[in-house]
Formats: C-alpha cells, sequence, structure tokens
C-alpha cells in the first residue's frame, strides 16, 4: 500500500521532500528516459468497417494503414498510448494499432530503421540521434512528467550524499545517464572522481540490486523507482528520494521543462497521413491530462498496469504524481534544444554531434 501526501495538488510520497513544479513548467495539452525495459509483448485492435469508410470521406488519397507503435514500457510514457486503438478519431483513419513494448534502445532504434514501427516513444537524444543519422523521423512532440529520480538510504539528501559513493545507473550514454552526469558537474561533483558510476544492462536488474541490498543509490525513472523503493530492504521508511532531477534541471536552467522523453513519427509516414498525425496529437494531450487529474477508469489503470508490469495500486497511486502531459514540439522547442544543447556539451556522440535540422520539429 502506498501512502501519499498532497503538494500543490500532487500526490506524493510522504519520505520525499515536498515539490513545487516550476510555474513556468509547459502545459501541453508523454518521454528516461528515457530509457525503460521491458519484455517484447504486442497488442492489437482494429478499426470497424464504419471507421475505414469515415476515413475515405476525409479525402485522405493514402489507404488507412495499420498504426505499427513500438513503446517504452515505464508507466509515464504508457499513459498517452491509453486507449489509442479504442479512439473513434484514431480509429477511423487506421486498419488498426499493433503495440510492441520494447526493452533496449537499441531495439527502439532497429524497428524505426528497419520501417517495423511508425510511431514510436523513446528518449528525446535518442530520436535526435536518429534523426542526424539521417533515418527519417520527425517529433510529434514530447513528454513533460516528473519522471527521474536518485535514490538511496534514508536521510540521503541532495548532491553531497553521493560524495565517495557508487551510484547505480541504466544503459550506459543513454539518456539518464547523459543528464545526471551534467546536472551532477554543474552541482560541483565529478562522476568517477567524487563519487563511482557503476552501469546496469537493465532497468530490471536494477531494480532487483536495489532490492538485494546490492545498490544503495541509484538513477532511476518512475515507476521502477518507487518499485526499487517498495522493495528494497527496510522498504520505503529505510530508503529515500535523494534528488529529482527534473527540479535539478529546473534549477539550473531557469525553469526550463526537462523534455527527455519524446514520441516520434516516421517522416514518410507522417507526410502519407497527415490527419492521422493530428488525431494521434490530440489523443495524446487529452489523455495526458484526464489521467493525470484522476480521471482514469477501472479497465484504463488495468490496461496501464500489464503495459507498465506495475501492480494496480501503484499505477492508481503514481499517475498524479507522474503528472504527465504531453507538448507538441513548437511550444516544447526552446525547453528541447535546451536539453540537446546541454547533451552537446558534454556527450556529443548521444545526440549525433550537432542539432537536429528544422525538420525534426515537423510542421
Amino acid at each position: 500500500m502506498v501512502s501519499l501526501t498532497s503538494a500543490r495538488g500532487r500526490l506524493r510520497l510522504p519520505v520525499a521532500a515536498s515539490r513545487t513544479r516550476s510555474t513556468t513548467r509547459a502545459l501541453g495539452a508523454l518521454g528516461a528516459l528515457l530509457t525503460v525495459t521491458v519484455a517484447l509483448a504486442g497488442c492489437s485492435a482494429s478499426a470497424d468497417a464504419t471507421g475505414k469508410a469515415d476515413a475515405a470521406a476525409t479525402g485522405d488519397a493514402a489507404p488507412a494503414p495499420r498504426l505499427r507503435i513500438a513503446a517504452a514500457g515505464s508507466l509515464a510514457l504508457s499513459v498517452p498510448l491509453t486507449g489509442l486503438a479504442e479512439s473513434p478519431e484514431v480509429a477511423r483513419l487506421t486498419d488498426g494499432v499493433a503495440t510492441t513494448q520494447v526493452a533496449t534502445p537499441d531495439a527502439f532504434r532497429a524497428l524505426l530503421t528497419s520501417g517495423r514501427a511508425d510511431v514510436a516513444t523513446l528518449p528525446t537524444l535518442a530520436a535526435a540521434n536518429l534523426a542526424n543519422r539521417g533515418v527519417g523521423v520527425r517529433l510529434l512532440g514530447v513528454v513533460d512528467a516528473d519522471l527521474v529520480k536518485v535514490i538511496g538510504p534514508a536521510g540521503a539528501k541532495g548532491w553531497p550524499a553521493l560524495r565517495g559513493k557508487t551510484v547505480h545507473v541504466p544503459f550506459k550514454g543513454d539518456a539518464a545517464d547523459v543528464t545526471f552526469r551534467d546536472l551532477a558537474q554543474r552541482a560541483g561533483l565529478t562522476p568517477d572522481e567524487d563519487f563511482t558510476v557503476r552501469y546496469a544492462t537493465g532497468l530490471p536488474e536494477l531494480v532487483g540490486a536495489v532490492a538485494s541490498g546490492k545498490a544503495q543509490f541509484a538513477v532511476l525513472p518512475e515507476h521502477f523507482a518507487t518499485a526499487a523503493r517498495q522493495q528494497a530492504p527496510g522498504g520505503v521508511e529505510k530508503t529515500a528520494e535523494v534528488l529529482d532531477l527534473q527540479d535539478e534541471w529546473e534549477r539550473t536552467t531557469g525553469g526550463a521543462m526537462l523534455a527527455q522523453s519524446a514520441v516520434i513519427v516516421r517522416t514518410e509516414f507522417a507526410t502519407a497521413h497527415p490527419e492521422l498525425v493530428k488525431a494521434l496529437r490530440t489523443h495524446f494531450a487529452r489523455t495526458g491530462e484526464r489521467l493525470s487529474s484522476g480521471q482514469a477508469t477501472d479497465a484504463e489503470l488495468t490496461a496501464l498496469a500489464k503495459t507498465s508490469h506495475a501492480p494496480e495500486p501503484l499505477v492508481s497511486a503514481l499517475l498524479p504524481a507522474l503528472d504527465v502531459r504531453f507538448v507538441e514540439p513548437g511550444p516544447a522547442r526552446a525547453d528541447i534544444t535546451a536539453l540537446l544543447e546541454r547533451a552537446l556539451e558534454s556527450a556529443p556522440r548521444a545526440v549525433g554531434g550537432k542539432l537536429p535540422g528544422d525538420g525534426f520539429y515537423g510542421d
């Protein structure tokens, strides 16, 4: 059972420090992170015949496509996709929706470069890297969520708590690693000198290391951070949220959104199906706002628990705290640029060595 308290309309674990998000946070009508890991799985749903007839009436010259989605299995990145196959606006423009949950950043890249996925949720840095390598992708938008945490023993708080310690991080060179290292340096700590960084090969592995006591300090996105704390020796009473990387990012940028998670579409697919792209953006925005405001149905909570592999009570408790918002590329562009420019300073290979061109931001 997760006990939560309210802070400015958000629900937080009682052991975590109270948190006030920047008033400049973008409120577009999802993100790792980000990097997230789950087992490969698939699900699909088909549009009905009436929906297809309506699609033809829109004047879209291209035939109704089967929408193929590569999705990260974290709770936050699952939110915008919830109910997509049942959406009337999407159903009338597609011949069904097939979703594959993807295990690693490399698997995302393989699906997109081979043309076996049309839409994907993945770290913004990885999306920019693909674009800079000549893969035809553009942003549908970014996911703003209270996502990435550093957890550790109870009583540990702030960057000084990491000095002399070992911090476990998922996926070397990926979004969480790059952002964490950047923020540590700006806080006056040198990774690999002032503290040791040890990498895990996947999020389940890292959660297991925390649960077994082998990893005391870890960088984890939600819902994995809370799950790890619950499973750690002594549970949440013996563990703490040491740092909230969203707070740290806003503090060092003057309030910019940490636009770390993106939803992208293959450029060829977007060009052929502009009405569908519009319908997807509308669905993502509405669903994120509705579920974050506590309006999730029992069926949606069950679906989110299945896709994120998180217990349903944890899903229900964390949704308001995550505060997932989908923001289109135009309103989010300054925040995205801030993220990419900072990554170029510290880890240019993660971005592909340069800022992506205007085509990356779509229309």
